[in-house]
């Protein structure tokens, strides 16, 4: 999807992105510090932290990355509570026209789950949440927010940032305020089947077109039958998507930027 750290970076930049993500870990609570990391050669991204060094084995530490290759951001904290990853997790589903697909991952120890949510049908939001192995009570975890396609990277990005201010603000309703919401990704199948269904039957109970199928010489005219025609293809397609456009549970393949492979251990 990107060449270069430049091209990712000037893509970043040009889209709002950084701003957006170091507005997000400003607003933190508790307080973040934050610094630039782009040694990997196929990751790009920022590191955070807390300082409290008066408070042993205390403070959060966390990622944010950016795949080269698939431009799948992926978000990992150690150190946050349970409610605040499903704070977050919430906030990407509550536009979204089906919720998070949960189950236990048999690759992880006893305890975490993997979760598969679809907010758009270009975008594609995977999590992994485990105990963290040096905050008791606390979350290990990881979400990583997938585009299909290079012209959806911006919309996923954008959905990154919003699901990362309300995990480091503890604002459940968190909104960028350098970012404009992404308009909404989520197609509602269902309602798009039904009005053109409905607009079908009208134009069905009308003998000319109801009767007349494929190129019957009984259209009233040309252009009206290639319409018709067209309608009735697109609601059989809509009807293959929303068929087919389901959150299947499982680890997805961390090639193209899954969040599964999130280490036990995350240094800072």
């Amino acid at each position: 999807m990107f060449d270069t750290h430049d091209t990712l970076h000037q893509a970043l930049t040009r889209s709002g992105i950084w701003n957006g993500l170091y507005t997000a870990l400003m607003a933190s609570t508790p307080q973040l510090a934050v610094r630039s990391n782009c040694d990997d050669a196929e990751h790009c991204g920022l590191e955070f932290f807390e300082q409290r060094a008066r408070v042993g084995n205390a403070p959060i530490s966390g990622s944010i990355t950016i795949n080269l290759t698939s431009g799948a951001l992926i978000v990992r904290a150690d150190g946050y509570a349970g409610p605040r990853w499903h704070a977050a997790l919430d906030r990407l589903a509550s536009a979204a026209a089906t919720g998070w697909t949960w189950q236990p991952d048999a690759d992880h120890k006893p305890g975490q789950l993997d979760g598969v949510l679809h907010p758009s049908p270009s975008v594609t939001a995977e999590t992994t949440i485990g105990r963290s192995g040096r905050h008791e009570d606390n979350a290990q975890a990881g979400l990583a927010l997938i585009p299909a396609a290079p012209e959806a990277y911006e919309t996923a990005w954008t959905l990154a940032v919003t699901a990362l201010g309300v995990l480091v603000t503890n604002e459940p309703t968190y909104r960028s305020t350098v970012l404009a919401e992404p308009d909404d990704p989520t197609t509602d199948y269902s309602a798009a089947v039904s009005t053109v269904a409905a607009a079908l039957e009208l134009l069905d109970d009308n003998d000319d077109f109801g009767a007349a199928r494929d190129e019957d010489p009984r259209w009233p005219d040309e252009a009206e039958g290639t319409a018709v025609r067209a309608l009735r293809d697109f609601r059989d397609a809509l009807i293959d998507v929303k068929d087919t456009l389901q959150p299947s549970p499982g680890t997805q393949n961390v090639d193209r930027g899954g969040c599964c492979d999130y280490p036990h251990e995350m240094e800072v």
